[in-house]
């Protein structure tokens, strides 16, 4: 591990002595910016809270901006800054309250090559990141965590408390949530992966393979294409509209309805199993011997089969 260069730390010293306000209960903050130093490949923040920005450029070098706010003088926020190989990794840690009362953090607003490898990791915060092509690792403990416009990274994104949100190219996307919705919004991918404990689970895009579950929630996709499909939700509905014939489709509801519904011009082996009735068009062409697959089961609810 090494730590940044003497001229930056020294700049560094030097903003920290600017703005730092008075040691009395209040209100206080401080900007400051920098660059990391030449030869850094990767990024990785660990924060307990407040805002995180990653944005993908195509100028070279990690240019960063901090925001430190604190309510007095004893727990001002302090910023971390050292490179672990090529890799720049920040953080950060409060002091101690005053009164039993402590508002302390620091957001991070950072400018990355697009091929970057970006990890995040907040307790408290919400977690936006937009246009990576790298290896992208987001995980939030409460809050909203995005990804948009990516560009062909390898994606994994999970918050306990908060929703999850993707859109642009992966060539594998694994998204959870404990609390919370996970959304693939027009997201194109080889594989995808979607879990969400106590939420709803809406995917749309173009998709290889895709693997979505729900505790409680529903799961809808919304003009899919994709060739594998498995979904599964204990209490909630599944709603599945696809814009392409798929290969296989496996559907299981616990507690709530299954909605089909299938592009022409094919056939599907078809095999339904429900306890409040199913019903499938007659417009939908069956053929027992065909090799595009079509398994739904539903415990308590019904199950409907339409032409898309």
């Amino acid at each position: 591990m090494r730590t940044l260069t003497a001229t930056a730390a020294a700049a560094l010293a030097a903003a920290a002595l600017t703005g730092c306000g008075n040691v009395s209960v209040g209100r206080h903050q401080q900007e400051r910016s920098y660059s990391a130093p030449a030869g850094t490949a990767g990024l990785k923040i660990r924060t307990d809270g407040h805002r995180v920005e990653v944005t993908a450029s195509d100028s070279p070098g990690i240019r960063i901006t901090e925001r430190l706010r604190w309510s007095n003088g004893k727990n001002k926020p302090k910023a971390r800054h050292v490179s672990e190989g090529s890799t720049l990794a920040l953080s950060s840690s409060c002091g101690r309250n005053v009164m039993g009362f402590s508002a302390c953090g620091v957001s991070y607003r950072v400018q990355v090559p697009r091929s970057t490898p970006v990890q995040v990791d907040s307790r408290d915060g919400t977690i936006e990141v937009s246009g990576l092509a790298g290896t992208v690792r987001l995980r939030s403990g409460s809050g909203a965590v995005r990804a948009t416009d990516l560009r062909g990274a390898t994606v994994s994104i999970s918050a306990d408390d908060g929703s999850v949100r993707a859109t642009g190219r992966a060539a594998t996307a694994d998204l959870r949530s404990g609390s919370g919705a996970v959304t693939a919004a027009g997201l194109t991918a080889d594989r995808l992966k979607a879990r969400a404990s106590d939420g709803n689970v809406e995917v749309s895009g173009r998709v290889g393979a895709a693997d979505l579950g729900t505790g409680s929630g529903s799961i809808t996709l919304d003009g899919l294409a994709a060739d594998r499909i498995t979904a599964r939700t204990d209490d909630g509905a599944i709603t599945m509209r696809l814009d392409s014939p798929p290969a296989n489709v496996r559907a299981v509801a616990g507690s709530g309805p299954i909605r089909l519904r299938l592009p022409g011009g094919e056939g599907y082996a078809v095999a339904m199993s429900a306890g409040g009735g199913k019903r499938i068009d007659p417009a939908v062409r069956q053929d027992s011997r065909s090799a595009r697959h079509i398994d739904l089961r539903a415990g308590d609810g019904a199950i409907t089969v339409a032409p898309n």
